[in-house]
């Protein structure tokens, strides 16, 4: 009975289950509407907790101005060439930082983790200097001071703290000193002048006379010849002269005597080239000779001048230090007589500074110093600074900053971010100051703030006198994965010199900056108009010059762009006139033109010489042309020198 039961139970079963089947297929397509309106429903659900959960979490905020939205979060994609960006906590689209390569190298992390990384609390604060010095290197090419007081008004409102005036022969020195100065010197007048409006705007001033290498300012003259480490050469004074420290004494009393009330005094000793090669010098070893110099002026610094009751500090630049063990500058309390400051201008500071040198400092300095640079340091002939390279040196520098300042016992006093203006007292200019505001601005505000990213638009925008969507709008590098616009508004990559970016402001010098923008372009096609005529062209070669053998026709063809780059080049120097006359005297002006544009007007000119001379000639000599007599001396044998290997008409076959 219990097996026919079942048997029943089953053949039930299989028949309702047969109609429900049957009903299910004939309304199949209701059933998978409502399935998907199901699943729906239960990712909406899932969607509004997740919402829900995440707004409950309390947003992290800036603490002090100085925090970089996201420093610490975790690492983007390169997006500019080598500079890394950083997400910040402001969530999608929001500002991207500036920050160094980590040991990963471009290995990114998922987005998952970064988006854990961003709700993470305890983000570490961005690191910002103590101190933000601008240094202007003013040899041989005084800006005006009605200039230098628009500049010192900028700088303020960038975060600057002060400034370091490296015045060279433009001091206006006097008495048995002044030879040095420079005719074009400023006046004692001029520096009060200039002292007082970095006073008024609150920036401390930190005045740096050389007073061991690159004396070349003074021991260029005849007077002080004599105290050459090396006759040939005034690069470096001799340690062993008695009569260099008078000199050195005397430099440092008339740079003092003007700056009343300063704390620091930055007194050079960088790369001391010729140093133990005199006769006096040789018996002494090199170290010796440098430390035993530094300590006595450093002493004579700080035992002469005090501020509020304190020795005035003396600084110099470390890199001759580098090198030496730290027991011969404990020998010579090196600790308690300077303070180094640590000058590296390369994206990769580490490759030219390890860890190990900053180990041995800390070992020796209680404090330090650093220094960056927003112009003069990428090329002796460079007439607009690269942005993104001194923007990649300023973020590294805060990088290793907040790396190394723990081993010091008073940690980094500040950075200076270095303009130089010449590579020494006989190099040509750099980049001149008006065309480096940009850089200056852009590598300022970075360190004030510790990072650089669009939160601080608005800031460069308004000291720089641009308008407010200024760097607005597509840029390349690259945008941000799950947003639907770049947050990138420096566009370094294609264009690490930002003329597109800032021609349209209003800063201090802004026509030369844009003057700048026309003299690369035309130099540019001067070059490759040259190179055509010249080299890839075969009519008006230096052959063809020398032998004044050529086609009228093609010369005229080769020349038909020469008037038209002649008039550009002569217009440039005349808008160059105008661009700078605000900023320069006439001197510095017409040496920047002699430098930078004239000489291709030169070349201009000679080839229109060269053009008028081959077009003169209407009858031509038969080939061959008698040999280069001057081939001789390269051990080319001419045809008069082996007359059995020369071929004659008589020779050739019918």
């Amino acid at each position: 009975m219990a097996l026919d039961a079942g048997r029943l139970v089953g053949r039930v079963a299989g028949r309702v289950a047969g109609r429900l089947g049957l009903a299910a297929w004939r309304r199949k397509s209701t059933l998978l509407v409502g399935a998907g309106a199901l699943v729906l429903l239960v990712l909406c659900l899932q969607y509004n907790a997740l919402g829900a959960s995440q707004q409950q979490q309390p947003p992290q905020q800036q603490q002090g101005g100085n925090r970089a939205p996201g420093a610490a979060g975790g690492a983007g994609g390169r997006a500019d060439g080598g500079v890394k960006f950083v997400k910040s906590a402001e969530g999608p689209g929001g500002p991207m930082v500036p920050a160094a390569p980590d040991q990963d190298g471009d290995k990114q992390p998922s987005r998952d983790a970064v988006a854990q990384r961003r709700a993470e609390p305890g983000e570490a604060r961005a690191y910002v200097p103590p101190q933000r010095l601008a240094h202007f290197d003013l040899k041989g090419a005084p800006p005006k001071v009605g200039y230098l007081k628009k500049v010192f008004a900028l700088l303020k409102q960038l975060g600057a703290t002060g400034v370091l005036l490296e015045w060279e022969d433009t001091f206006p020195f006097w008495g048995p000193l002044e030879p040095m100065a420079a005719s074009n010197a400023y006046s004692r007048a001029d520096v009060r002048e200039i002292l007082q409006s970095a006073k008024e705007h609150g920036l401390e001033v930190m005045p740096l006379v050389q007073t061991f290498g690159h004396v070349e300012f003074a021991l260029k003259h005849a007077k002080w010849a004599g105290l050459r480490e090396v006759p040939e050469s005034p690069q470096a004074l001799c340690p062993s002269n008695n009569a260099s420290l008078d000199l050195v004494h005397l430099l440092i009393d008339q740079v003092m005597e003007l700056h009343p009330g300063v704390r620091y005094l930055h007194i050079g000793c960088d790369e001391v080239f010729q140093m133990g090669e005199c006769p006096r010098c040789r018996t002494v070893l090199r170290e010796n000779l440098f430390l035993g110099h530094v300590a006595r002026v450093a002493s004579y610094v700080r035992s002469k001048y005090s501020y509020r009751g304190a020795p005035v500090v003396p600084i110099i630049w470390h890199d001759m230090l580098q090198h030496l063990p730290p027991q011969s500058m404990e020998e010579y309390h090196l600790g308690e007589l300077v303070e180094p400051m640590v000058w590296v201008y390369a994206e990769d500071v580490y490759r030219f500074v390890p860890s190990i040198v900053w180990d041995k400092f800390a070992s020796v300095f209680p404090r330090v110093w650093t220094a960056s640079a927003f112009k003069g340091a990428f090329g002796e002939t460079m007439f607009i600074p690269n942005i993104k390279r001194h923007l990649e040196n300023n973020l590294k520098w805060l990088e290793v900053m907040a790396s190394e300042g723990p081993k010091f016992k008073e940690g980094f006093q500040g950075i200076a971010i270095t303009g130089w203006q010449r590579y020494d007292h006989f190099a040509v200019l750099c980049e001149l100051l008006p065309a480096a505001i940009p850089s200056l601005a852009v590598n300022l505000l970075t360190t004030t703030h510790g990072y650089m990213n669009p939160s601080l638009r608005g800031k460069l925008n308004t000291a720089l006198g641009c308008g407010a969507g200024n760097g607005d709008g597509p840029v390349s590098g690259g945008s941000d994965p799950g947003t639907s616009t770049n947050p990138m508004f420096l566009n370094l990559n294609s264009d690490p010199f930002l003329w597109d970016m800032f021609n349209r402001c209003y800063f201090p010098g802004v026509p030369f900056f844009r003057l700048t923008y026309r003299l690369h372009s035309t130099q540019r096609e001067v070059r490759d108009f040259l190179h055509s005529v010249t080299k890839a062209k075969g009519w008006m070669t230096d052959y063809n010059v020398r032998r004044n053998f050529s086609s009228p026709l093609r010369v005229d063809e080769l020349m038909m762009d020469q008037p038209r780059m002649y008039h550009t080049l002569a217009t440039l120097a005349h808008s160059a006139n105008e661009a700078l006359k605000d900023v320069f005297d006439a001197h510095t002006i017409a040496e920047w033109v002699e430098q930078r544009i004239y000489p291709d007007i030169q070349k201009l000119e000679q080839l229109a010489q060269d053009a008028a001379a081959l077009k003169i000639r209407k009858v031509w000599p038969r080939r061959p042309l008698p040999p280069l007599p001057e081939l001789r001396r390269l051990g080319v044998i001419l045809p008069d020198d082996d007359k059995t290997g020369s071929v004659t008409e008589n020779s050739r076959s019918p």
